[in-house]
């Protein structure tokens, strides 16, 4: 490893034993593999020298390459938000470690469907997501790998949360903000899709400007969601009379216009009915039509 790479780092570790590592106050025990993949390897922990053994998780690089990407991803990104995304990072022989928080694996795909029991849930779901995303310390590379591993988890208060159980082989150091809104936006729209009942407003839109890859910022989506969610509350008359016309503007548009073009059609038969036959027709329909019965004319008073 590289004097410069570890200059970057907080310390380095003392190797004790196959399981125990300790570094920076810490004693930490590997206790259970949660990932392993030809660049790196992700354990979770607990720290022996602390009161109530704390859980934490470790992720270990082990490939050179991958190793120098993560330490440049992450100067970058601790210049921007001016602390770091992980706890503690130190060298541990010739790999790179990175210390986190512990969050018990609870995954997004497999809870969601049974706690989506209605639209507005659905929404607010997604909101959290986004949230989540906002706030994540995580630099975009790593961000776009939760989102696309499926590394997003939801609480049963759905409130939603990202870890770090990541397969480093495929980090790509050009990943930006607008790629983690896409990859962000697609499972909100598998969340929004499984919503029971029609289609949701605001998954139209979502999946409208995403298409058009108009979305480069979280906020933009955030923004645009807020707008279209629905509130679970019966809106005021007034407020659904109006928004029933502006969301079908152009049907009724479509629908006045056809009405328009047959009334012209009807007054210009009836136009040409009167230049030959000197009269309109048509008002024998709705005219006298019993002005005589028999030898009767019940026009003479």
């Amino acid at each position: 490893m590289s004097n410069e790479v570890a200059g970057q780092l907080n310390t380095s570790a003392e190797h004790m034993e196959s399981d125990t590592i300790i570094t920076g106050g810490m004693t930490l025990k590997r206790v259970s593999l949660i990932l392993q993949t030809e660049v790196n390897a992700v354990w979770g922990c607990r720290d022996f020298s602390a009161v109530g053994r704390p859980y934490y998780t470790l992720l270990v690089v082990t490939n050179r390459r991958i190793a120098r990407d993560m330490v440049s991803v992450f100067a970058l990104s601790e210049k921007e938000t001016e602390r770091p995304a992980y706890l503690h990072s130190f060298l541990w022989g010739e790999d790179i470690c990175y210390l986190f928080p512990y969050r018990r694996e609870r995954r997004l795909v497999d809870f969601v469907t049974g706690q989506t029991t209605t639209p507005a849930v659905s929404e607010q779901i997604c909101v959290n997501l986004l949230l989540a995303g906002m706030e994540s310390l995580l630099p975009y590379p790593l961000l776009f790998l939760t989102f696309r591993q499926g590394m997003v988890h939801i609480e049963n208060d759905n409130s939603v949360y990202l870890t770090p159980y990541l397969n480093l082989t495929d980090l790509d150091l050009s990943i930006s903000e607008s790629d983690c809104v896409v990859a962000c936006a697609q499972i909100m729209l598998d969340i929004l899709g499984a919503s029971k009942g029609k289609q949701l407003k605001s998954r139209r839109l979502l999946s409208k400007k995403v298409q058009r890859e108009a979305y480069a910022h979280f906020s933009e989506v955030y923004h645009d969601f807020n707008i279209t969610i629905s509130s679970g509350k019966k809106k005021p008359l007034l407020k659904r009379f109006t928004e029933f016309f502006s969301e079908r503007k152009d049907r009724i548009f479509r629908f006045i216009l056809v009405i328009s073009v047959i009334c012209f059609i009807v007054a210009i038969i009836m136009l040409l009915n009167y230049l030959i036959f000197g009269d309109f027709a048509i008002s024998k329909l709705f005219g006298h039509g019993l002005d005589t019965i028999g030898t009767e004319d019940l026009t003479v008073k």
